[in-house]
């Protein structure tokens, strides 16, 4: 029979210690919080959603052409080029072709132009030629320019081919000017293609990034927090040298992991709580939970399936450990790693292959990523349940598998 006035000591009594202590409550509570906060001003900046202004160096050897389309044109064009009234550029103008290269090598520009002589004449009469140049300070930042790059010259030629088009029928016979137009536009443009982004909802906006980010932090402190708490239910009794009192006092095994369990489940919560509210209030992250939908209630039954998945894994680990500060170590440190290598932090696509197959076969992945399914993509029961149910099957083994583990350790440490 268990006394739950005994459970109820061991919550109290680990409550207050983990309150007391300013190194778990940093682990627990303002380190994921942090994490947050990097994500959603450093990662997901406020900018995110505007689009990148870019510093370019031009170079003008077609100076006073009077063609329409001449090199002081050209670089008018690209002064008041606009994206969501936003400047694409911001033009500096370079004598030295030398001079520019080497500032687009250090940084000091994205990109640069260099306009060759005869180039508005060329345009009008034939094709003219234009060397651009693409800044390359890290893989991401060259895969934006020259993109950005790409499709300014891309629209630059297909606005000017149509112009082209329009002018030469001016001077082609009524009766045929149709076909002409249309041929014209096909040697032009021979697909007139129209690009639409379908995107996931977590990607509609910064707020449902950070929400990702959010539910990530969540998913992180969960790993390490519970692999701890389950690591130290005998250790850390050990290292304190309680452990002898209470095997010999009433007090059973059953009510003292009953107790810690819980204890531990509280503190979760509460660091998921405050993990989720400042996520919301302080980095505008989008975090829904309605408690008139099914769906949103298990939220928190998922919350305590990931609990008791890492629960029962730290308790595994605490065979591996002989002190408290081994165990916080191991618990840490393969804590963090599992965060990165299981998805819970980076999104599985981001990941090499292998990582990718371990992130989804590792249950406590399937807890976070139905949570995050139901508070940031809105997701319905029928979408998640298969996760749910994969992961309480999990945590079922996983803390079954803890509870062989502190049973054995017990009766180790009673026979020393």
């Amino acid at each position: 029979m268990i006394r739950w006035s005994a459970v109820k000591a061991f919550i109290v009594r680990d409550l207050l210690e983990v309150f007391r202590s300013k190194e778990v409550m940093f682990w627990m509570i303002a380190w994921p919080i942090f994490w947050v906060l990097l994500s959603a001003y450093v990662f997901v900046p406020p900018s995110t959603e505007q689009p990148m202004t870019l510093s370019v160096g031009v170079i003008n050897y077609d100076v006073g052409s009077s063609s329409p389309m001449s090199g002081e044109r050209f670089i008018e064009i690209l002064n008041t080029t606009k994206y969501k009234d936003v400047k694409l550029f911001k033009v500096k103008i370079y004598e030295n072709e030398t001079k520019m290269i080497e500032d687009i090598r250090k940084g000091r520009l994205d990109g640069g132009f260099v306009i060759p002589k005869n180039f508005g004449e060329d345009i009008i009469i034939g094709q003219a030629k234009l060397r651009v140049y693409i800044g390359v300070r890290d893989i991401r930042s060259a895969q934006i320019i020259g993109a950005i790059l790409r499709g300014f010259v891309e629209g630059m030629n297909k606005a000017i081919s149509i112009r082209k088009i329009e002018e030469t029928l001016k001077y082609v016979p009524e009766n045929i000017s149709e076909f002409i137009r249309s041929w014209g536009l096909g040697i032009a443009m021979p697909i007139n293609a129209t690009f639409i982004e379908v995107k996931p909802k977590v990607f509609i906006s910064r707020a449902t990034i950070v929400g990702w980010f959010t539910i990530g932090a969540l998913g992180m402190s969960m790993l390490y927090s519970g692999l701890s708490i389950g690591s130290l239910m005998v250790v850390g009794e050990k290292d304190r040298g309680t452990l002898k009192r209470l095997l010999a006092s009433p007090m059973t095994s059953t009510e003292m992991l009953l107790g810690k369990t819980l204890a531990g489940l509280i503190m979760l919560a509460i660091m998921s709580l405050l993990v989720i509210i400042a996520g919301y209030t302080l980095c505008g992250a989008r975090i829904v939970w309605n408690p008139t939908k099914l769906e949103h209630w298990l939220v928190p039954l998922l919350l305590m399936v990931a609990a008791l998945i890492t629960i029962g894994l730290g308790s595994l680990l605490s065979l591996l450990a002989r002190s408290v500060r081994g165990a916080s170590a191991l618990s840490t440190v393969l804590g963090l790693m599992l965060s990165f290598f299981a998805g819970i932090w980076f999104p599985k696509w981001m990941m090499p292959t292998w990582m990718r197959i371990f992130a989804d076969v590792f249950p406590a992945t399937w807890a976070i990523d139905a949570i995050r399914e139901i508070m940031v993509y809105e997701a319905e029961v029928g979408e998640i349940i298969h996760k749910v149910i994969g992961s309480i099957i999990a945590a079922i083994i996983a803390y079954g598998s803890g509870i062989i583990a502190y049973r054995y350790l017990l009766r180790k440490y009673a026979e020393v």
